[in-house]
């Protein structure tokens, strides 16, 4: 998913696309940092199981053990030959003390090129991929020409197609013409398409060892289940087997007193509350005898339900994206189906966004979720809808009453906004015209004027007011963030 934002970013990059499209591109970056670093975790669980076979049963897995020893090796060396350009690169652009995880330069367009084009490290970096690739297909066994695929597409090398008479190479189709922190997403995109291929090599090897011999120190049951949590009158499934087993001999697995085939166990939860699963596995050892693994586990069978909360208010805006909270026990956020009366509701990242239509018509937000292949209602939630509020005009922060002289001459023009928690969103307004009205004896002068700011004219009107004189500032007009123009209250001043 990671990889194909990368790819739409490039595109629209070749649109010129605004800022928004590069401050994009960090968020993908921080997506494959992250990737890496669960590869990472993966991987290495990975190698502790090789380390643990080879200290079980060495004449069997220690030659293994040896080749993944050197994969690690060669897969940390290409990854740090990466990483070195990465920095080169930051601080180049940021500086001495530039950082890979904070680049301030993101928009450059010069370095990139620079140091991996003209200064000729692109070639030495496409060179190391290929010996690399070379490296992993050497321990792959030819007939396995799945594995071998992902590995040439994961870390290909290969110049792309020309366009309109061009030929691009494989070194500037990667860093010519892209602005820094694309190129630093790319090195991070080729660090997790190495992790991913280191992945797929170990664990590949893994299947190597000797399945007739135990490769851990430790045997034990495992009941694997879908879901600890179960809806009333939803199914309880789950996985039951014995880890580190002989995939030739199949173990006999008892559940609750009952033979059960295949190590699948389904039953329906009929009664709301904590729930028992135990039993045992007769699994045959090494040796030949029978050794019984207990095993024993809880789950929870609830009614559906599920939680629907305003992050902002006890209420909703007509106008504005409004932040809503939606979990459910046992769901995941991309299992849940939000449904809106009175407007309608759109995903937001881990969040929703809820957009009323219709000011004193209640919203109301119902749940469903897929369950056993059935939509299933979790919950539902109702909201008033009002209007935004009108926010208040001010000059020198002030909406009336007594004003200096000094102070009025200083002040540029009418501004608008909401006072201090007076209001749970961050809406701003633009003054778009006001009127200033002034008496002067038996004659009054009425100045109108487009924009939030004083004209010259305004300005020497206030110059003639002299103390006790009143003036006023009608007809304001402004519109906020969300689109809307409102009128907003007049401003009576006494000069003081």
């Amino acid at each position: 998913m990671i990889s194909l934002m990368y790819l739409v970013l490039t595109a629209m990059l070749a649109l010129n696309v605004d800022k928004s499209v590069i401050d994009a591109f960090a968020l993908v970056d921080q997506g494959f940092t992250q990737t890496i670093e669960n590869f990472n975790k993966k991987n290495q669980s990975v190698y502790t199981k090789f380390y643990n076979a080879a200290q079980e049963n060495k004449q069997k897995a220690g030659a293994l053990n040896d080749k993944v020893i050197l994969i690690k090796t060669r897969t940390d060396s290409i990854n740090n030959y990466i990483t070195h350009f990465k920095v080169l690169l930051v601080r180049k652009a940021d500086g001495p003390q530039g950082k890979i995880d904070d680049i301030v330069a993101k928009e450059d367009m010069q370095f990139s090129e620079e140091i991996m084009i003209t200064k000729k490290n692109a070639p030495l970096l496409k060179k190391a991929i290929e010996e690399y690739r070379a490296f992993l297909l050497s321990n792959i066994d030819t007939s396995e020409t799945s594995l071998i695929a992902a590995i040439k597409k994961n870390l290909d090398t290969s110049d792309p197609p020309g366009k309109e008479g061009s030929k691009p190479t494989w070194e500037s189709s990667k860093f010519s013409g892209y602005p820094l922190i694309a190129t630093i997403t790319l090195m991070s995109k080729m660090q997790s398409d190495i992790r991913n291929s280191e992945s797929d090599v170990i664990n590949y090897l893994f299947t190597k060892i000797d399945a007739s011999s135990f490769k851990f120190n430790k045997l034990e049951a495992r009941v694997i289940p879908k879901s600890n949590y179960v809806l009333l009158d939803g199914n309880y499934e789950a996985d039951i087997f014995m880890s580190a087993v002989d995939t030739t001999v199949k173990p006999e697995i008892i559940v609750n007193g009952t033979v059960i085939k295949d190590g699948k166990y389904s039953v329906r939860a009929s009664k709301e509350g904590p729930a028992i699963l135990k039993g045992f596995i007769n699994y045959k050892n090494p040796s030949g005898i029978i050794v019984p693994y207990k095993f024993e586990t809880a789950y929870e069978v609830a009614k559906p339900a599920a939680t629907i909360s305003p992050t902002k208010m006890n209420l909703l805006y007509v106008g504005l994206a409004n932040p809503v909270s939606i979990s459910a026990p046992g769901f995941s956020a991309k299992d849940l189906k939000p449904l809106m009366t009175n407007g309608r509701i759109e995903q937001s990242g881990d969040g929703w966004l809820a957009y009323p239509t219709k000011v004193g018509e209640n919203a109301v937000i119902t749940v469903t979720a897929n369950v056993d292949k059935v939509d299933k209602e979790l919950g539902r939630m109702s909201f008033r809808v009002k209007k935004v509020p009108n926010p208040h005009a001010s000059i020198a922060n002030k909406s009336g009453g007594l004003i200096a002289k000094d102070e009025l001459r200083v002040e540029q023009g009418v501004f608008a906004g909401y006072n201090e928690g007076e209001f749970e969103f961050d809406l701003k307004f633009t003054v778009l015209s006001f009127t200033v009205i002034a008496s002067q004896g038996s004659f009054t002068s009425e100045l109108p004027v487009t924009g939030n700011k004083f004209t010259q004219q305004q300005k020497d009107l206030f110059k003639q007011l002299n103390r006790g004189n009143r003036f006023t500032i009608d007809d304001i007009q402004a519109k906020g963030e969300n689109g809307i123009t409102v009128s907003l209250a007049a401003l009576s001043f006494k000069i003081n």
